[in-house]
C-alpha cells in the first residue's frame, strides 16, 4: 500500500514532531538519577563518592594511636536523611513508654518498681539533618588551617536543644495504721541519655541523674541531643499500702506542669467568720485605669482556682505542689476548667489600691479551725486552655498558705457593699436575727448611707465651687472632705467583729451584758463589772445592740489616721477635732496601726493597713454622731 503523499504544510509538521520526541528521550535518558550517577564513575576510587573531602588527609601515616575523637557527646554513626529517633533499636519487652511533646501520660507507680519513659529525639524536634548536613556532622575537622597536625582533629558537637521535664503525683499509697502521721515518701525521677541506660532507676550502673519530688512535683530542664530517657520510681515502704498514680509530660516549649517554689502564695485572707472566709489575691494587673489592658482584664473570667482543705487532714500532705495531685484529693476543689464549686464564689475586685484583684468567698467551713488555701490556674501562663497537647496545660500551683476561722458564731464577713465599698471583714452579727451575708450587709450599708445624707447637707453649705482665695484650703477641697468622711463613716458605723475570746492587746470587748446567739450569758462577776462601763456593756454603734444583738464580741478599733485626714480635709467651721493619745476615749476609740499586723481597722485589704515608714504622731478625735450634723468633740 503506497504511503500518503503530504503537503508541504503537513511535512514541516511531522518533522518536528519527530525531533520533539527524540529530544524528550534524550532528555529523560540524562536525568535519571540511575544513569546519572553510573555515569563517569571511577571504579578505583573508593565508594564513597564525597571521598574528595578527606584526600588532604594523611589517614595512613597519621599517630591514630594518640589521636582524640571524643567529644562531650561521643560520637555515634549518622544516617544520612534519618532522625536517631526514626531508626532506633525495634521495641522490646523492657523498652520505656514513649512520650509525646506536650501531652501528659498518666501510669500506677507500684512500690519498689521504676516506670521508664522515652522521649524520641523526633519529637525534641532537633533539626532533620540532610545529606550535606550528615556528611558534616560525621567527617573530622581541624581547629585551625589546613596545616595543623592531625592530633588537632576532633569531631563536631551534636545539635541540642532543651526539654522541659515535669512531673505530678496525683495519688499516694495510704497508711497502713492511723498511726501513722507523716505522708508516704515522695517519688524519684531518673533521667538518662545513654543509649547503653534506657531505663534509668536505683538499679541502673548506667550514667544518670536523680530528682526527687517536692510536694508531689517537680520541674527539671535537660539539654537534650539525642533521645531523652526518664524512669520513676516509688520506694518500697512497710508503713503504706496502694501505689502511687503520676502524671509526666516533657515539652520542649516549657513546662506541662508549673508550681512556683517560693514563699509567695499570691493569696492573703481578708477575713474570716465561724462558717466562711473571704481571700484576695495579688494584683492581677499593674496598668493604669484608663488603659486597654486594664478593662481588659475586668472584662475578663476571673483567671485563677482555689483548694482548700482542712489542715488536719491527710490527704493533701505531700501533694500541695501537684495541680492533679490537689484536684483528686483538696477538701473543696474546682470543676475541672474552672471555679463552680458550691461553697466557693468568686469575682474581680477593685477594692483598696484600685487594681484588680480576684477575691474568693469560701462557705460551709467549720468554726475555729485551720485550713490551708492553695491558689492554682488551670492552663499555662499564655493559655486559658489546659490539658495534652497545651504548652503548660498541666496548671499552675502557688505556695500553701493557711488560715484559721473564727469561733464564737456571732461574726460574719461582709463585702460587696453599695455604699461602704471598701469594707470587707467580719462584723458583729447574729444568724438568728441575720440568716446570710446579704441582709447584714445591707442593714449596715444603709444605715452608714443615710448618716452620709446628713453630712451632704451640712457640707452643702460650704462654699466648695469658687475662687481659691474663697476656698477654705488651698491643699484640700470639699472632695477631699467628703472621701475622708466616708472611710471614716464606714469604718466607725461598721465596726470590725472578731471573737471574744481572743486575748490580742489592741483588741476592745463590747455588748458583754448581752447574750451570744446561742443564748449562753458570759459569767455573773463579768457582766457585773461591764455594766459600771459604756464602753463595755454596749456596742459603738447603738444600731447594733437594738436589731442585731449579736452578744459578747471584741473589735478592732478604727485606725487613728481616719480622724485626722478629717481634720486635715474638712472646713474648721464643721468643729472636727481629734482627742489626746493616752485618753480614754481614744484608747476605746481608735488604735494605732503596725508595721507588721493588722491593729486597727481601715478601708480597704489588710495589706493597705500597714505602714511601711516610722510612726507618725497625729492629732486624733472623739467622733459623737448627731441626727442632722456630726461633730467631732475633743473628751
Amino acid at each position: 500500500m503506497p504511503l500518503p503523499k503530504l503537503s508541504p504544510l503537513q511535512s514541516r509538521f511531522a518533522a518536528s514532531l519527530i525531533a520533539s520526541i527524540m529530544l524528550l528521550i534524550l532528555y529523560l535518558v540524562f536525568t535519571l538519577p540511575n544513569l546519572a550517577y553510573a555515569a563517569d564513575v571511577d571504579s578505583t576510587r573508593a565508594q564513597d563518592h564525597n571521598h574528595e573531602r578527606i584526600l588532604d588527609m594523611d589517614i595512613l601515616g597519621a599517630n591514630v594511636e594518640n589521636l582524640d575523637l571524643r567529644s562531650e557527646a561521643g560520637y555515634e554513626a549518622e544516617f544520612i536523611g534519618y532522625d536517631r529517633g526514626i531508626i532506633g533499636r525495634a521495641p522490646t519487652a523492657n523498652s520505656p513508654t514513649q512520650l509525646t511533646n506536650n501531652v501528659a501520660r498518666t501510669d500506677n507507680i507500684v512500690q519498689g518498681q521504676t516506670f521508664s519513659y522515652v522521649f524520641p529525639s523526633a519529637e525534641i524536634g532537633l533539626q532533620s539533618r540532610s545529606t550535606e548536613d550528615g556528611m558534616e556532622q560525621a567527617r573530622l575537622v581541624k581547629e585551625s588551617d589546613e596545616g595543623e597536625d592531625f592530633e588537632d582533629l576532633k569531631l563536631r558537637p551534636r545539635q541540642s536543644r532543651t526539654v522541659y521535664i515535669s512531673v505530678n503525683t496525683c495519688l499516694q499509697p495510704r497508711p497502713i495504721h492511723n498511726t501513722t502521721i507523716e505522708p508516704p515518701p515522695q517519688l524519684q525521677l531518673y533521667i538518662s541519655q545513654s543509649e547503653s541506660n534506657p531505663n534509668p532507676g536505683p538499679n541502673s550502673d548506667g550514667v544518670q541523674e536523680m530528682v526527687m519530688l517536692d510536694g508531689g512535683a517537680v520541674m527539671k530542664t535537660v539539654s537534650v541531643t539525642g533521645d531523652l530517657f526518664m524512669g520513676v520510681y516509688g520506694v518500697n515502704t512497710t508503713a503504706y499500702q496502694d501505689v502511687w498514680n503520676a502524671e509526666i509530660a516533657v515539652s520542649t516549649d516549657g513546662f506541662y506542669h508549673t508550681f512556683y517554689n517560693n514563699s509567695d502564695p499570691n493569696l492573703q485572707l481578708i477575713d474570716s467568720d465561724s462558717s466562711a472566709a473571704l481571700l484576695v489575691t495579688g494584683n492581677l494587673t499593674n496598668e493604669d485605669v484608663s488603659s486597654s489592658a486594664y478593662q481588659a482584664v475586668l472584662n475578663a473570667a476571673p483567671p485563677y482556682l482555689l483548694f482548700a482543705t482542712d489542715s488536719n487532714e491527710r490527704p493533701i500532705q505531700g501533694l500541695q505542689n501537684s495541680y492533679c495531685g490537689l484536684m483528686q484529693n483538696a477538701g473543696i476543689v474546682p470543676s475541672t476548667t474552672g471555679q463552680s464549686a458550691s461553697n466557693i464564689d468568686t469575682s474581680l475586685t477593685t477594692r483598696g489600691n484600685g487594681a484588680p484583684k480576684q477575691q474568693f468567698y469560701l462557705t460551709g467551713i467549720k468554726g475555729g479551725t485551720t485550713y490551708s488555701a492553695i491558689l492554682a490556674m488551670y492552663g499555662g501562663r499564655n493559655s486559658t486552655t489546659g490539658g495534652s497537647g497545651v504548652v503548660g496545660g498541666g496548671g499552675q500551683v502557688w505556695p500553701m498558705m493557711n488560715f484559721t476561722t473564727l469561733s464564737d458564731g456571732n461574726c460574719a464577713v461582709v463585702f460587696n457593699l453599695s455604699f461602704c465599698d471598701q469594707t470587707a471583714y467580719a462584723v458583729p452579727g447574729n444568724p438568728n436575727n441575720f440568716p446570710n451575708m446579704t441582709s447584714l450587709a445591707s442593714f449596715y450599708d444603709n444605715g452608714a448611707s443615710q448618716y452620709y445624707q446628713n453630712f451632704q447637707n451640712v457640707l452643702a453649705q460650704i462654699p466648695c465651687n469658687t475662687t481659691s482665695t474663697a476656698q477654705y484650703s488651698l491643699a484640700r477641697n470639699c472632695d477631699d472632705c467628703a472621701a475622708a468622711y466616708k472611710a471614716w463613716l464606714c469604718s466607725v458605723y461598721i465596726p470590725r467583729c472578731t471573737d471574744f475570746s481572743s486575748d490580742l492587746p489592741w483588741l476592745r470587748p463590747r455588748s458583754m451584758i448581752n447574750p451570744f446567739p446561742n443564748g449562753t450569758m458570759l459569767p455573773p462577776e463579768v457582766v457585773s463589772v461591764a455594766n459600771q462601763s459604756a464602753f463595755l456593756s454596749s456596742s459603738r454603734n447603738p444600731m447594733i445592740d437594738q436589731y442585731v444583738n449579736p452578744g459578747p464580741y471584741k473589735e478592732i478599733l478604727p485606725c487613728d489616721d481616719l480622724c485626722y485626714n478629717i481634720v486635715q480635709s474638712c472646713p474648721s467651721s464643721m468643729s472636727f477635732g481629734c482627742p489626746l493619745p493616752g485618753r480614754t476615749s481614744f484608747n476605746q476609740s481608735y488604735g494605732i496601726k503596725s508595721k507588721t499586723q493588722v491593729t486597727c481597722n481601715y478601708p480597704g485589704p489588710n495589706y493597705d493597713q500597714i505602714t511601711s515608714g516610722s510612726g507618725t504622731i497625729m492629732p486624733h478625735l472623739l467622733m459623737f454622731v448627731a441626727l442632722v450634723v456630726m461633730s467631732l468633740v475633743a473628751v
